[in-house]
């Protein structure tokens, strides 16, 4: 999708960070832009600014862990634009770093509820209305390149929520029709919120910068979406070290097609 002249964006985490900046592209291409957040006050602030440039924009406060809020949000899209293109699943939070055995449930779940569920309820609550527009869309969400890999300690939580959300996308891929086309974005560290503390934040890419290198794979309708280059390292170590372990100790062997999982899958469930 290359030209966003008129289309209809929802972004959920739209106030700040990169659902902003996204929400300033997306306008400055022309399109009109609903975001979404608890904040009222960042969501006024932003709205009022894209205004200000010529974007007609328009906010609903949400919290995208509530399902009913998020039909909400696609009930006030619909009613205000009577379509909508483009849905941003970008709301997210980092939570406290803590060890995995150390981590408290309610921790854990408060992240998946927002991460993961927050993700979903987008899903749940847009997409079989898009499928039935039955014109050219696309769902766009915001996983991490901690989607691809895990960092370091005290991040199992966070990198387990986001690979959550690539595993999501690929079977959202895999499932919607042609008109309806997928993306994940994998961000590193960018100048936001998320990125916890001041130090963290600081030396992370500016969000605009983020944006410029993400535009052009959102327009050519890419599915892996891609900025921080150390991430392709990294995520190449860890496939490295799956394909050493599968040549050492689980090879092919002559019949071993009945126990592909993929055949199997598409044979039981695949498109004809």
């Amino acid at each position: 999708m290359k030209d966003f002249k008129n289309k209809v964006v929802v972004i959920t985490g739209g106030a700040t960070g990169i659902g902003k900046a996204m929400a300033d592209r997306f306008g400055a291409e022309g399109a009109r832009v609903v975001i979404a957040a608890r904040r009222e006050e960042r969501l006024q602030e932003a709205v009022a600014e894209l205004n200000s440039r010529g974007v007609e924009a328009r906010y609903k406060v949400c919290d995208v862990s509530d399902l009913g809020d998020m039909r909400a949000l696609a009930d006030f899209a619909w009613e205000v634009f009577g379509q909508v293109d483009v849905l941003v699943n970008n709301a997210g939070i980092a939570g406290a770093p803590a060890a995995v055995v150390d981590a408290t449930p309610d921790a854990y779940r408060r992240v998946f509820d927002v991460n993961i569920f927050g993700m979903l309820n987008g899903i749940w609550a847009f997409g079989n209305r898009m499928i039935a527009q039955g014109t050219p869309a696309m769902i766009l969400n915001v996983s991490s390149e901690t989607g691809l890999y895990v960092p370091g300690p005290m991040m199992g939580g966070y990198s387990a929520s986001k690979h959550a959300v690539r595993a999501i996308s690929e079977a959202l891929r895999l499932e919607l029709p042609e008109h309806l086309q997928v993306g994940v974005i994998y961000p590193g560290i960018v100048q936001s919120e998320l990125g916890g503390s001041p130090e963290m934040t600081s030396i992370g890419m500016p969000t605009d910068d983020f944006v410029n290198i993400i535009w052009p794979q959102i327009e050519n309708g890419e599915f892996h979406i891609v900025s921080h280059p150390w991430a392709k390292d990294y995520a190449a170590e860890n496939a490295a070290e799956i394909d050493r372990a599968f040549d050492r100790y689980a090879p092919h062997f002559e019949g071993d097609q009945k126990y592909d999982s993929k055949w199997l899958a598409n044979q039981a469930f695949g498109r004809s």
